[in-house]
Protein backbone atom coordinates (compact mmCIF):
# COMPACT_ATOMS: atom_id res chain seq x y z
CA UNK A 1 0.00 0.00 0.00
CA UNK A 2 1.61 2.97 -1.35
CA UNK A 3 1.30 6.72 0.92
CA UNK A 4 -1.33 7.69 -1.14
CA UNK A 5 -3.52 4.95 -0.11
CA UNK A 6 -2.94 4.42 3.09
CA UNK A 7 -4.10 7.96 3.61
CA UNK A 8 -7.42 6.74 2.12
CA UNK A 9 -7.06 3.81 4.55
CA UNK A 10 -7.17 6.06 7.05
CA UNK A 11 -9.77 8.18 6.11
CA UNK A 12 -12.49 5.99 5.90
CA UNK A 13 -11.20 3.79 8.55
CA UNK A 14 -11.93 7.43 10.63
CA UNK A 15 -14.95 8.31 9.40
CA UNK A 16 -17.25 6.00 7.44
CA UNK A 17 -16.36 2.41 9.68
CA UNK A 18 -19.47 0.81 8.18
CA UNK A 19 -17.72 0.86 4.81
CA UNK A 20 -13.90 0.46 6.04
CA UNK A 21 -15.45 -2.89 7.81
CA UNK A 22 -17.25 -3.78 4.74
CA UNK A 23 -13.94 -3.41 2.66
CA UNK A 24 -12.25 -5.75 4.57
CA UNK A 25 -14.53 -8.75 3.56
CA UNK A 26 -13.59 -7.81 -0.37
CA UNK A 27 -10.33 -9.33 -1.73
CA UNK A 28 -7.47 -7.94 -0.76
CA UNK A 29 -5.50 -6.71 -4.33
CA UNK A 30 -9.16 -4.57 -4.62
CA UNK A 31 -9.55 -2.88 -1.02
CA UNK A 32 -6.83 -0.01 -1.52
CA UNK A 33 -9.34 0.68 -4.67
CA UNK A 34 -12.66 0.37 -2.97
CA UNK A 35 -10.77 2.82 -0.01
CA UNK A 36 -9.86 5.97 -2.28
CA UNK A 37 -13.50 5.47 -3.85
CA UNK A 38 -15.13 5.75 -0.47
CA UNK A 39 -12.45 8.21 0.16
CA UNK A 40 -13.04 10.43 -2.43
CA UNK A 41 -16.71 10.25 -1.50
CA UNK A 42 -15.47 11.49 1.96
CA UNK A 43 -13.52 14.44 0.96
CA UNK A 44 -17.21 15.90 -1.21
CA UNK A 45 -19.12 14.44 1.51
CA UNK A 46 -17.89 16.74 4.25
CA UNK A 47 -16.89 19.73 2.68
CA UNK A 48 -20.14 21.14 3.51
CA UNK A 49 -19.31 20.55 7.63
CA UNK A 50 -15.68 22.76 6.94
CA UNK A 51 -17.13 25.75 5.02
CA UNK A 52 -18.62 28.86 6.43
CA UNK A 53 -20.45 29.60 3.69
CA UNK A 54 -21.98 28.26 0.28
CA UNK A 55 -20.08 30.02 -1.84
CA UNK A 56 -16.18 28.21 -0.43
CA UNK A 57 -17.97 25.20 -0.61
CA UNK A 58 -19.24 25.67 -4.57
CA UNK A 59 -15.68 26.06 -5.20
CA UNK A 60 -14.12 23.31 -3.25
CA UNK A 61 -16.66 20.94 -5.45
CA UNK A 62 -15.51 22.68 -8.85
CA UNK A 63 -11.77 22.11 -7.46
CA UNK A 64 -13.06 18.22 -7.44
CA UNK A 65 -14.78 18.45 -10.52
CA UNK A 66 -11.81 19.90 -12.37
CA UNK A 67 -9.44 17.06 -10.78
CA UNK A 68 -11.49 14.86 -12.20
CA UNK A 69 -10.86 16.48 -15.31
CA UNK A 70 -7.46 16.00 -14.83
CA UNK A 71 -7.29 12.67 -13.78
CA UNK A 72 -8.55 11.21 -16.93
CA UNK A 73 -6.40 13.34 -19.02
CA UNK A 74 -4.33 11.88 -17.14
CA UNK A 75 -2.36 14.92 -15.40
CA UNK A 76 -3.50 15.18 -11.95
CA UNK A 77 -1.39 15.12 -8.96
CA UNK A 78 -0.46 17.15 -5.36
CA UNK A 79 -3.80 15.33 -3.35
CA UNK A 80 -3.33 11.89 -1.64
CA UNK A 81 -6.94 10.92 -2.32
CA UNK A 82 -6.58 12.09 -5.95
CA UNK A 83 -3.71 10.31 -6.35
CA UNK A 84 -5.20 7.42 -4.75
CA UNK A 85 -8.46 7.62 -6.74
CA UNK A 86 -6.84 8.06 -10.54
CA UNK A 87 -4.87 4.25 -9.59
CA UNK A 88 -8.39 3.26 -8.67
CA UNK A 89 -10.18 4.41 -12.19
CA UNK A 90 -7.15 2.96 -14.02
CA UNK A 91 -7.81 -0.56 -12.45
CA UNK A 92 -11.36 -0.27 -12.69
CA UNK A 93 -11.41 1.56 -16.19
CA UNK A 94 -14.70 3.92 -14.00
CA UNK A 95 -16.20 6.27 -16.10
CA UNK A 96 -16.00 9.95 -15.41
CA UNK A 97 -19.60 10.59 -15.31
CA UNK A 98 -20.75 9.17 -12.29
CA UNK A 99 -17.95 10.33 -10.30
CA UNK A 100 -18.56 13.96 -12.15
CA UNK A 101 -22.45 13.62 -10.61
CA UNK A 102 -21.51 12.53 -7.27
CA UNK A 103 -19.60 15.74 -6.84
CA UNK A 104 -22.52 17.71 -8.17
CA UNK A 105 -25.32 16.08 -6.24
CA UNK A 106 -23.32 17.52 -3.46
CA UNK A 107 -23.93 21.18 -4.08
CA UNK A 108 -27.54 20.44 -2.23
CA UNK A 109 -25.48 20.02 1.14
CA UNK A 110 -24.61 23.66 1.42
CA UNK A 111 -28.08 25.46 1.08
CA UNK A 112 -30.93 25.58 3.03
CA UNK A 113 -33.60 24.56 0.64
CA UNK A 114 -35.37 21.81 2.01
CA UNK A 115 -35.68 18.43 0.08
CA UNK A 116 -38.97 19.33 -2.26
CA UNK A 117 -40.00 15.53 -2.85
CA UNK A 118 -39.42 11.65 -2.66
CA UNK A 119 -38.15 11.50 -6.01
CA UNK A 120 -35.87 14.13 -5.75
CA UNK A 121 -34.62 12.57 -2.82
CA UNK A 122 -34.10 9.32 -4.82
CA UNK A 123 -32.48 10.65 -7.26
CA UNK A 124 -30.01 12.58 -4.59
CA UNK A 125 -29.35 9.50 -3.13
CA UNK A 126 -28.80 7.76 -6.39
CA UNK A 127 -26.27 9.86 -7.38
CA UNK A 128 -24.30 9.91 -4.04
CA UNK A 129 -24.99 6.41 -2.92
CA UNK A 130 -26.26 4.28 -5.55
CA UNK A 131 -23.33 5.36 -7.50
CA UNK A 132 -20.60 4.31 -5.33
CA UNK A 133 -22.08 0.59 -4.77
CA UNK A 134 -21.91 0.76 -8.52
CA UNK A 135 -18.61 1.71 -9.37
CA UNK A 136 -17.59 -0.62 -6.23
CA UNK A 137 -18.95 -3.52 -7.95
CA UNK A 138 -17.20 -2.75 -11.36
CA UNK A 139 -13.84 -2.51 -9.31
CA UNK A 140 -14.63 -5.91 -7.70
CA UNK A 141 -16.01 -7.96 -10.81
CA UNK A 142 -16.43 -5.73 -14.27
CA UNK A 143 -19.10 -8.03 -16.03
CA UNK A 144 -20.95 -8.79 -13.06
CA UNK A 145 -21.34 -5.27 -12.23
CA UNK A 146 -23.07 -4.67 -16.18
CA UNK A 147 -26.43 -6.77 -14.31
CA UNK A 148 -25.94 -4.54 -11.07
CA UNK A 149 -27.38 -1.53 -11.67
CA UNK A 150 -30.99 -1.73 -10.56
CA UNK A 151 -29.85 -3.84 -7.08
CA UNK A 152 -27.29 -1.15 -6.81
CA UNK A 153 -29.72 1.79 -7.20
CA UNK A 154 -32.27 -0.07 -4.95
CA UNK A 155 -30.00 -0.70 -2.12
CA UNK A 156 -28.49 2.80 -2.04
CA UNK A 157 -31.37 4.37 -2.06
CA UNK A 158 -32.18 1.89 1.35
CA UNK A 159 -29.13 2.65 2.79
CA UNK A 160 -28.14 6.30 2.06
CA UNK A 161 -32.06 7.09 3.49
CA UNK A 162 -31.30 5.24 6.47
CA UNK A 163 -28.39 7.04 7.43
CA UNK A 164 -30.52 10.29 6.71
CA UNK A 165 -33.07 9.02 9.59
CA UNK A 166 -29.93 8.29 11.35
CA UNK A 167 -28.92 11.94 12.04
CA UNK A 168 -32.24 14.04 13.40
CA UNK A 169 -30.23 16.94 12.90
CA UNK A 170 -30.07 16.55 9.09
CA UNK A 171 -33.71 14.94 8.21
CA UNK A 172 -35.20 18.36 8.36
CA UNK A 173 -33.20 19.49 5.14
CA UNK A 174 -32.92 15.90 3.22
CA UNK A 175 -36.78 14.67 3.99
CA UNK A 176 -39.55 15.91 1.99
CA UNK A 177 -42.06 18.05 3.61
CA UNK A 178 -44.72 15.84 4.74
CA UNK A 179 -42.95 12.15 5.11
CA UNK A 180 -42.58 11.27 8.51
CA UNK A 181 -39.75 9.32 10.37
CA UNK A 182 -42.37 6.21 10.05
CA UNK A 183 -42.94 6.86 6.59
CA UNK A 184 -39.42 7.52 5.74
CA UNK A 185 -38.47 4.04 6.90
CA UNK A 186 -41.24 2.02 5.72
CA UNK A 187 -39.67 3.58 2.85
CA UNK A 188 -36.24 2.24 3.01
CA UNK A 189 -37.40 -1.27 3.96
CA UNK A 190 -39.43 -1.22 0.65
CA UNK A 191 -36.52 -0.38 -1.14
CA UNK A 192 -34.18 -2.51 0.46
CA UNK A 193 -36.91 -5.67 -0.08
CA UNK A 194 -36.90 -4.79 -3.88
CA UNK A 195 -33.11 -4.53 -3.50
CA UNK A 196 -32.60 -8.09 -1.94
CA UNK A 197 -35.27 -9.38 -4.20
CA UNK A 198 -33.01 -9.49 -7.23
CA UNK A 199 -29.92 -10.88 -5.29
CA UNK A 200 -29.91 -14.36 -6.58
CA UNK A 201 -29.31 -12.66 -10.16
CA UNK A 202 -26.08 -11.04 -8.76
CA UNK A 203 -22.64 -12.36 -9.51
CA UNK A 204 -20.59 -13.62 -6.23
CA UNK A 205 -18.30 -10.97 -7.51
CA UNK A 206 -20.06 -7.71 -7.08
CA UNK A 207 -21.66 -8.75 -3.78
CA UNK A 208 -19.26 -7.08 -1.43
CA UNK A 209 -19.46 -3.37 -3.01
CA UNK A 210 -23.20 -4.48 -1.37
CA UNK A 211 -22.62 -5.78 2.19
CA UNK A 212 -22.50 -2.27 4.26
CA UNK A 213 -26.09 -2.14 2.83
CA UNK A 214 -26.17 -5.45 5.27
CA UNK A 215 -26.42 -2.87 8.42
CA UNK A 216 -29.92 -1.02 6.96
CA UNK A 217 -31.80 -3.34 9.14
CA UNK A 218 -30.23 -3.61 12.21
CA UNK A 219 -30.29 0.84 12.00
CA UNK A 220 -33.65 0.75 11.23
CA UNK A 221 -35.03 -0.85 14.19
CA UNK A 222 -32.55 1.24 16.48
CA UNK A 223 -33.86 4.43 14.45
CA UNK A 224 -37.72 2.87 14.88
CA UNK A 225 -37.04 2.58 18.81
CA UNK A 226 -35.27 6.03 19.65
CA UNK A 227 -36.39 8.03 16.68
CA UNK A 228 -35.66 11.05 18.41
CA UNK A 229 -31.74 9.91 19.11
CA UNK A 230 -28.83 9.74 17.09
CA UNK A 231 -27.92 6.40 15.80
CA UNK A 232 -25.71 4.50 18.33
CA UNK A 233 -25.00 0.96 17.37
CA UNK A 234 -21.74 -0.83 18.87
CA UNK A 235 -18.79 -1.35 16.84
CA UNK A 236 -18.82 -5.09 17.51
CA UNK A 237 -22.58 -5.54 16.42
CA UNK A 238 -21.67 -4.12 13.16
CA UNK A 239 -18.97 -6.48 12.82
CA UNK A 240 -20.97 -8.98 13.53
CA UNK A 241 -23.80 -8.31 11.52
CA UNK A 242 -21.38 -7.68 8.45
CA UNK A 243 -20.25 -11.15 9.27
CA UNK A 244 -23.05 -12.72 9.27
CA UNK A 245 -24.39 -11.28 5.61
CA UNK A 246 -20.73 -12.19 4.36
CA UNK A 247 -20.66 -15.59 5.37
CA UNK A 248 -24.41 -15.54 3.37
CA UNK A 249 -23.33 -13.72 0.87
CA UNK A 250 -26.31 -11.65 0.73
CA UNK A 251 -26.90 -7.75 2.39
Amino acid sequence: MNPAQQHCFDLVRSHDKDRFLATLFAPESQQPHLLALYAFSLEVARIRHVVSEPQIGLIRLQWWRDTLDAIYDGTAAGHPVAEALAAAIAAGNLPKQPLQDLVTAHEFDLFADPMPDITTLEAYLGETNSALIQLAAMLLDPVGARGAAEAAGLAGVAHGLTMVLSDPARRGQYLPSGMTVTAAIAHARRRLAEARALLPHLNAGVRPAFLSVGLTDLYLRRIERSPDQPLAVTQFRRQLTLWYHARRDSF
